[in-house]
């Protein structure tokens, strides 16, 4: 499968969930996957194999559960090319 760009935002919900400090902790996940990433203030976008990109998803989440969170909400906005698509060609013409 080729490369595909996505976006996403996990947000850990509980009654005593300190976000500030379980974002970080997903966000490290993120920065060990090895996948090309950016950061910005409402969503993490990340290139690289389906399988992969969902692995990491999936491990954002577990995260948020461990450090206290009854229930974890994510959103994903993907996006597919047969050729492949990266962060650098979306920003492209930016």
């Amino acid at each position: 499968m080729p490369t595909l760009t996505v976006g996403f935002q996990t947000m850990p919900n509980g009654k005593d969930v300190d976000t500030h400090g379980v974002i970080p902790k997903m966000i490290e996940v993120v920065k060990e996957s090895g996948l090309t990433y950016e950061v910005g203030p409402m969503e993490t976008v990340v290139e690289g194999d389906y399988d992969k990109i969902m692995s990491v998803i999936k491990e954002t989440q577990e995260v948020g559960i461990q450090h206290g969170a009854t229930e974890v909400f994510t959103n994903i906005k993907m996006h597919y090319k047969s050729d492949g698509v990266s962060i650098a060609d979306k920003k492209k013409d930016v």
